[in-house]
């Protein structure tokens, strides 16, 4: 998958380990470096204090500087890291317009803005809201990297699981299998992103009444959960209970049961680790 979290802090911090043009701009790249280790480590209070700051610093250079834009798009990801999904909307959104104005609606950077804003408005269970910057991602994603990379898979797997989040089933279909297929071409079977898009493409089949396809990707997801996250993973129990469900309805009791069995074993292994 896409994680545009860490990626973007990872091209962050390779941007802002070059020499520094002026004091002020030095003052703004060190605390966004401070900012990014203290991310990088997880400290996220601390992360958000170096991020304001260096917020502060860069509107030295005006209110529309790229610096601003990039520093606020980053607060946005400690934000939401920290579950703070207002204000990580707020910063996202800012960045954006920023961002656009400077290096144009079809660029990489915009792209990138777009995806974080749609992700953190799902966050929020506002699958509605979300769908036009993943429309807009998903245009520059095709445009810049083609439409079989696996950036253009993610944002194809979220418009499918935004789509599925209200209950339109059939045009949750088209692009998760798309996600899917690019997934697979990239990474092999054996791929735990794949087992995730395979997942959310069962349950519109399942929806749908499609319950032969459902019946195989439900098979083929819990085969990649339990081969890449583990035989007591919480994503591959998620994935039998489902089924489960689907197969007592199918009148396939033996087999229900066999994967309600499993999946009651894994959640009592995980409270057990959680007390």
């Amino acid at each position: 998958m896409f994680r545009p979290f860490y990626l973007g802090f990872l091209l962050a911090a390779a941007l802002l380990a070059q020499e520094a043009a002026d004091p002020a701009e030095e003052a703004w790249k060190n605390l966004s470096l401070k900012a990014l280790y203290a991310a990088g480590g997880k400290d996220y209070a601390k992360a958000e204090d170096f991020f304001l700051k260096a917020v502060h610093e860069a509107e030295r250079f005006g209110p529309m500087d790229p610096r601003v834009g990039t520093t606020l798009n980053s607060l946005g990801l400690v934000y939401r890291a920290e579950k703070k999904f207002s204000e990580a909307e707020g910063a996202d959104r800012r960045a954006l317009a920023i961002l656009e104005k400077t290096y144009g609606e079809d660029s990489i950077d915009v792209g990138n803005v777009n995806y974080n804003v749609a992700s953190i408005l799902i966050d929020q269970g506002k699958a509605p809201s979300a769908l036009p910057f993943l429309e807009k991602s998903l245009r520059i994603y095709e445009a810049q990297f083609g439409g079989n990379s696996i950036k253009t898979a993610s944002v194809l797997c979220m418009m499918g699981d935004s789509y599925r989040a209200q209950k339109f089933w059939q045009q949750a279909e088209a692009p998760l299998k798309r996600c899917a297929q690019i997934r697979e071409a990239d990474g092999g079977i054996v791929n735990a992103d794949l087992g995730e898009a395979l997942n959310s493409l069962a349950l519109v089949y399942m929806q749908e009444g499609k319950y032969a396809l459902a019946d195989s990707q439900f098979k083929l997801a819990e085969k990649i959960r339990e081969r890449t996250l583990g035989i007591m993973s919480p994503e591959l129990a998620d994935t039998l209970e489902i089924h489960a469900t689907m197969l007592k309805q199918m009148g396939r009791d033996q087999e229900a049961d066999k994967d309600s069995t499993l999946a009651a074993a894994i959640r009592r292994a995980e409270k057990k680790t959680t007390k």
